[in-house]
């Protein structure tokens, strides 16, 4: 059964954020007799909840607050009022996203060192490598289950999915194959595998996607050493004289507001609002905000950056059949200095109304 602990109980450890690290990290806690709290801003809903309907759930799940961009790059000049697509609710944007699980190439560590100076841009190299990071991604893919490693069988190319692939394969490209998704190819740990319905990013119907919602949330509660706590909106994390962490200020589902004692706290929301988090907990010991000595949280956010082409087909395509991001075609993923531009990009496909 969940449980339930006392504001002032400060010997649980406070997670802002339900998602993929905050959620994972509560059963991890759970599994180890460590105490916790889920402080989630959205509300709880269940699979029973999802609806093949890509309006209806944009609509349910996506954050849909006022948010504002400023400054002279693209998207503040032409659309300063446009929603983050994550989610704002438990499981956070695990339940939206669409499954791929790639790992980073050995070269995209290290991109100062393999690129040099990039004027106008703050490129620095990870100061981890491949083959540090190899053993987290190889425990993080059977816990997702990711199709297409650790001999977890590739899900099946989807309609739009065999487009892409003819049309790769006319202009010379060889790296194309469907997409290292964390979609269950085969039933397992308790869920059901992919059915190809088509609706990934609204919510998975059939549990196949994996989402912390009902894999490590459920898990944790189960325990009896996880209290998850929907419409909780964290507004600053308190301090003591020392400096140490002590709790942190919410505001529940009534408008209360609230504090919850904690030994240590974990930020785990998402790039919008962690560093909100920090910087809006300034205090006279921390005058730039929490964990911001170097006065670089909130600096260097770097969207998804995307780029779209539309087609139309003289036959129909079916694009509902299959997996939302079916297959992936990574030829200029590549490492090449010769080419003009930093970096490589993939090329995918995702089917939208």
């Amino acid at each position: 059964m969940p449980a339930k602990f006392d504001l002032n109980d400060s010997s649980v450890v406070v997670i802002i954020g339900s998602g993929a690290g905050g959620g994972t990290l509560a059963n991890e806690l759970a599994q180890k007799g460590i105490s916790s709290v889920v402080l989630e801003a959205g509300k709880r809903i269940e699979i029973a909840d999802f609806k093949n309907d890509e309006d209806a759930m944009f609509a349910l799940f996506t954050w849909l607050d006022p948010r504002t961009a400023s400054g002279s790059w693209y998207v503040a000049q032409t659309s300063p009022d446009l929603p983050s697509w994550t989610c704002k609710l438990v499981g956070g944007t695990t339940i939206h996203w669409g499954g791929v699980a790639l790992r980073f190439q050995e070269h995209e560590f290290k991109t100062r060192t393999r690129y040099g100076a990039l004027t106008g841009a703050n490129l620095l190299d990870w100061p981890i490598d491949l083959k540090e990071m190899e053993p987290y991604y190889d425990r993080a893919e059977l816990k997702l289950g990711v199709a297409g490693t650790h001999d977890m069988p590739r899900l099946p190319a989807s309609n739009h999915c065999k487009v892409l692939f003819a049309g790769a394969n006319k202009i010379g490209y060889k790296k194309y194959w469907t997409a290292n998704l964390a979609i269950n190819s085969v039933p397992r740990d308790g869920r059901a595998s992919c059915q190809q319905a088509g609706f990934c990013v609204q919510g998975c119907t059939f549990g196949a996607k994996w989402s912390t919602l009902y894999t490590e949330i459920p898990k944790a509660e189960a325990t009896g050493k996880c209290e998850v706590r929907p419409e909780s909106h964290v507004l600053k994390i308190e301090h003591d004289k020392s400096g140490k962490v002590t709790g942190v200020i919410y505001v529940d589902k009534t408008g209360a507001m609230q504090r919850q004692r904690a030994r240590i706290v974990c930020v785990a929301g998402n790039s919008i609002e962690s560093p909100r988090l920090l910087l809006n907990s300034s205090s006279g010991m921390f005058p730039q905000g929490l964990a911001n000595s170097s006065g670089q949280v909130g600096r260097n956010y770097m969207r998804h950056v995307t780029s779209l082409v539309f087609a139309a087909f003289d036959k129909p395509v079916h694009m509902y059949r299959g997996t939302a991001n079916g297959g992936i075609v990574m030829d200029e993923a590549r490492f090449d200095t010769q080419r003009g531009f930093v970096g490589g990009y993939n090329l995918e496909t995702l089917p939208q109304g």
